[in-house]
Order: C-alpha cells, then sequence, then structure tokens
C-alpha cells in the first residue's frame, strides 16, 4: 500500500491535465463539500473519514491544485480487520463540466504519467437514479485494484479516486455510492433526518443545532490521556513494516460521557497505518470527563506512533 498516495495524485494529476486551470482566487476560497452540490452522502461507523488528512497534503502541494477536496474515507470494518484498507476520495473540478464520458475518454488516451495503464473501456452505470462513468486501472507492482468514477452535478464532474487491495474492498466503495440523496430542504424546526446521520458523514449532513453540542467540550489530548483506563495495542501491520514505513497516526476522537470511543477521524500520519490505529483506539476506554461535577462527551486528539525496531 505504499505507493497509494502516489497512486492517489498520479490520478489526480492525470485527471486535472484535462481540465483548465481554475482562476487563483478559486483556490483561496474556503472548503467545500459534498452538501455544497446539495448532496447527503451518508457512511457507516465501518468509514473513517480522511478529509483534513488529505487537504493538508493537497494544499502543500505546487502547483495549488485546481479541484475542491469534498471528502475523503478510509473502509475500517469493526469484524473484519483488512490488511491494507480500501480508501476513496470525492473532488469537484473548478471548470464547468457536462461530459464525463468525454473527460474519461481524454484522460485514456492521453495519460499524464505513462507508468498509468487502463484495462477495458468506460462503463456505464447507474445508483440511486444518478448515472455515473467508471474506468479501471490495472494493477501494477503493489497488486492493489484501483478505479476513478465520475458523475456530473450542476454542471461539474464529481470524480472518485478509489483504490482497495481486492476487487471486494472495491465494490465496497462503490456500494456506498447507492446511499447519496438530495440534501432535504431545512426547515425552522430542523430535519429529524440530518440529525439521524453520522455527524459529518460526508460532510454533507446540515450543523447539528447548537443546542445538541452543549454536552460536549473540547480537551487537550494530554488531559485525556490521563483517563485512559484500557489501551489496545496497535498490530503493525506487515506490508507498513515491510515497506520501512513509520510515523505518528493523529485521530480526532469523540468520546462519549461513558467514556467510549463513538467517532473516529484521520487528520494526519501515514494512510499505510490509518486502517490499524482506527481499530486498535476504537477500543480504548476513559473514565468520564467531568464538567463541573457532572459528566460530558469531548473532542480531542489522539496520537498513535509506529516506530520500527
Amino acid at each position: 500500500m505504499k505507493i497509494f498516495w502516489g497512486c492517489l495524485f498520479i490520478s489526480v494529476a492525470v485527471w486535472a491535465h484535462s481540465q483548465t486551470a481554475a482562476a487563483s482566487a478559486d483556490a483561496a476560497r474556503s472548503h467545500l463539500s459534498v452538501a455544497d452540490f446539495g448532496l447527503v452522502y451518508p457512511l457507516s461507523n465501518d468509514w473513517v473519514l480522511a478529509t483534513q488528512m488529505l487537504r493538508r497534503k493537497f494544499e502543500s502541494s505546487d502547483p495549488a491544485p485546481n479541484f475542491d477536496l469534498l471528502l475523503a474515507a478510509v473502509y475500517v470494518p469493526k469484524s473484519d480487520l483488512w490488511p491494507s484498507s480500501p480508501f476513496f476520495s470525492v473532488y469537484a473540478y473548478r471548470r464547468p463540466a457536462a461530459d464525463c464520458k468525454k473527460s474519461l475518454e481524454a484522460t485514456i488516451a492521453h495519460p499524464q504519467d505513462k507508468k498509468d495503464r487502463f484495462e477495458g473501456g468506460i462503463e456505464e452505470f447507474s445508483a440511486a437514479g444518478r448515472d455515473y462513468f467508471r474506468i479501471n486501472f490495472t494493477r501494477g507492482s503493489g497488486g492493489r485494484h484501483r478505479c476513478m468514477i465520475c458523475t456530473v452535478v450542476d454542471g461539474r464532474l464529481l470524480v472518485w479516486n478509489a483504490g482497495a487491495p481486492n476487487q471486494k474492498g472495491l465494490d465496497a466503495i462503490v456500494a456506498t455510492l447507492n446511499s447519496i440523496t438530495p440534501l432535504p430542504q431545512q426547515t425552522t424546526t430542523g430535519s429529524s433526518q440530518s440529525t439521524e446521520l453520522k455527524e459529518g458523514a460526508a460532510e454533507a449532513a446540515p450543523s447539528k443545532p447548537e443546542t445538541a453540542q452543549a454536552e460536549r467540550v473540547k480537551v487537550a489530548s494530554g488531559v485525556t490521556t490521563g483517563l485512559l483506563i484500557k489501551k489496545v495495542t496497535p498490530i503493525y501491520p506487515a506490508d507498513a513494516r515491510a515497506a520501512y514505513i513509520q510515523g505518528t497516526v493523529v485521530l480526532q476522537a469523540k468520546i462519549s460521557k461513558e467514556g467510549d470511543i463513538t467517532d473516529l477521524e484521520l487528520v494526519d500520519g501515514p494512510i499505510e497505518l490509518a486502517g490499524s490505529a482506527v481499530a486498535a483506539v476504537r477500543q480504548w476506554k476513559y473514565k468520564p470527563y467531568l464538567l463541573m461535577g457532572q459528566p460530558v462527551a469531548v473532542e480531542t486528539k489522539i496520537q498513535v506512533n509506529y516506530k520500527l525496531q
């Protein structure tokens, strides 16, 4: 999986090659989300958001990207830890366009990176009433399955870049398209559906009312470290060890009043170690954090270190 981040950047670069660069003023605007395209993209708790992590990597690239990264997520099922986690990102190019097939044909015909190879042609399919186009990459030395998926929303191309250790993992990514629905209209009383979605899932659901957030506070990582009563040591992924990958995985965590991990998001670190870190931290247990003598839910950052001996 060591080559996956490289493959991701290559795929984006190849696609971007067929797009006209946006104005520099666009590059400085605030981040967009799936909700800005009128969509809700709920994900199960088996998916861990990695949007912050990937945005940080793209924003440090030169030249600046001409697209908006809407979402990134890693598949870490609780019941079956995969040795190499499936991963996808969704991004939208700033130049208006309405023909996915034409753009994918240009990508196949004129790849910017000569190492990229494509198998088969362009596949057309539908999910949840929306039309999509897909191309598959041939597996390289890493043996990883990869594909690119495109659809048109509001006159712009939305593109999925997906990678997985096997076809089953790629199918799990494609299956998430079935959950995409139009964003419910906001009312004065609020939408009950929006509060039932995983908070922050696809960054698409409307924000919860302030009253729903009042019982959760942000605390420093050092504070929660002192409350830790059960710590499960992560398993060092064999493929990451073989590739001499080490470093620190940083997670944004939400901890319940009872001291249980309720949600995690990847903030920084090697993606090859992400699945292992998430699988371990999900099992950690904390003493309740007390605010004025009452237990409250908290948000904090958790660091998981991996060091080769």
